[in-house]
């Protein structure tokens, strides 16, 4: 189009200069090429929540705006998370990444509102349901799309639950289709959101998308109280923050000695009973003193003081120990009575050996037995036998009887039935007469005296 200036010549538009132009039409097909290019962003249907991954026009979508996107269940609405920078270099899409609805405006975040609402109204329902058909099954969350026809919902029951009657009832009246979902206490904890005891608003439902591996090794490396009330959170697990500083206690004890390690000190050798990892210092059990002491972790290794420079600490803990100890002596003494103290006697030097007492009885059998000597004597004069001796007659010796050997073997037992066959006398040969045992004598009892009288 052609337009008069002011003195009357004809000027060409900008859009018919534009056309005559090559440059202005290459820079026009660039600006349309980048408005229409498609990126990968990233979305989160729910906060805290898995991010997934969606196509759309670079230049329109920022992080933090409500996008509408098609999924499993249905359009819902999702906040964008992830952008790439503008200056990033394109990338091809990928084959399994679909591109966005629309972007959300004012009437789908009402309408994802309501859906919320009715979701909430469901899972009433749906808890008076499995109470009142008694389950043993507790519904957890409720998730709705944009139309309101379709959703998940969360549940949590310790085994397998027949859950058909409770869920057709429910979608009956709702005139709704569920997915039913089992969740975990950690996942519970998640759906429902709340706050746990450091006054913060929990991790997993706030930032967390992922569920570290918590154990018990890790409360003890922090030297926390393994009190299952103090290390667990309001899902009943371990808490999740503690992994958070756990790289770092890690790091920081590796400096620090093992408990029950002998170490040397300035103040002297001594076993190591207690860490302080924050604060690195290291309690220690000295060997001449029964004082404990905190030792820094870079005086661990040194020489052992000499005793010409004592420790201070051990010094005053010394004296505060002697202090104590005359505050209560001096209470001891006003609380005795006024009577004067008495000494206890010193002990003798060495003990006397109390001299063993013969018996009675022992004296007046050595007696008999004199006794019994005189009159033997007395009745055989001309013995010619050598007089015995005033000491104490001997006691006979007792004879062990000997056990005949067992046979062992049929030659033995032949050789005895020999021998035993040639003892035996001849018919009309006197008889040997067999010898008498003797008798055994009482060992105690002392020889009766002859009688003489006869």
């Amino acid at each position: 189009m052609n337009h008069l200036t002011d003195d009357g010549a004809p000027t060409q538009s900008s859009s018919d200069s534009s056309q005559d132009d090559p440059a202005c039409s290459n820079e026009a097909t660039e600006t349309e090429t980048t408005t229409d290019e498609q990126v990968v962003i990233g979305i989160r249907t729910r906060e805290a929540s898995r991010i997934y991954h969606f196509s759309a026009p670079r230049g329109q979508v920022y992080p933090g705006d409500y996008v509408v996107v098609n999924r499993a269940r249905g359009d819902q609405l999702a906040r964008v998370v992830t952008v790439p920078d503008d200056d990033a270099p394109a990338n091809p899409i990928p084959q399994d990444v679909r591109p966005i609805v629309r972007l959300a405006d004012s009437d789908d975040r009402e309408r994802a509102a309501e859906q919320s609402q009715r979701a909430d109204s469901i899972l009433q329902e749906m808890r008076t349901a499995a109470v009142r058909e008694d389950l043993g099954l507790y519904p957890v969350a409720i998730e709705l799309n944009l139309s309101g026809d379709r959703g998940t919902a969360w549940f949590q029951a310790p085994d397998h639950v027949d859950f058909r009657s409770m869920l057709d009832e429910v979608q009956d009246k709702y005139d709704v289709r569920l997915h039913m979902q089992q969740a975990n206490q950690r996942e519970r904890a998640r759906l429902v959101d709340g706050y746990d005891i450091c006054g913060l608003r929990l991790c997993c439902s706030s930032w967390m998308t992922d569920f570290p591996h918590v154990g018990i090794r890790v409360a003890k490396d922090q030297d926390l109280s393994l009190n299952p009330d103090s290390i667990s959170g309001v899902c009943g697990r371990l808490l999740c923050c503690l992994t958070f500083e756990h790289d770092v206690y890690r790091e920081m004890r590796g400096t620090l000695p093992r408990v029950g390690k002998r170490v040397s000190t300035p103040a002297g050798m001594g076993k190591v009973i207690k860490l302080n990892v924050l604060q690195q210092k290291v309690t220690i059990a000295l060997d001449d003193h029964p004082q404990r002491v905190d030792v820094p972790a870079d005086e661990i290794g040194l020489a052992v003081r000499t005793e010409d420079a004592p420790n201070q600490a051990l010094v005053e803990a010394e004296q505060d120990r002697q202090e104590a100890d005359k505050r209560a002596a001096a209470l001891r003494a006003a609380a005795a009575p006024s009577e004067p103290a008495v000494m206890p006697a010193a002990p003798s030097e060495k003990p006397s050996r109390r001299r063993r007492r013969r018996s009675r009885k022992a004296q007046s059998g050595r007696q008999q037995d004199q006794d019994g000597r005189e009159q033997r004597s007395v009745a055989q004069p001309d013995s010619g036998e050598p007089e015995s001796s005033d000491g104490p007659a001997k006691r006979p010796s007792r004879r062990r009887r000997r056990r005949k050997p067992k046979v062992v073997n049929q030659q033995s037992e032949t050789a005895a039935s020999d021998t035993a066959a040639t003892s035996q006398p001849a018919d009309g040969e006197p008889r040997r007469p067999r010898r008498r045992r003797r008798s055994r004598q009482r060992v105690n009892q002392p020889d009766q005296p002859s009688d003489t009288s006869e």
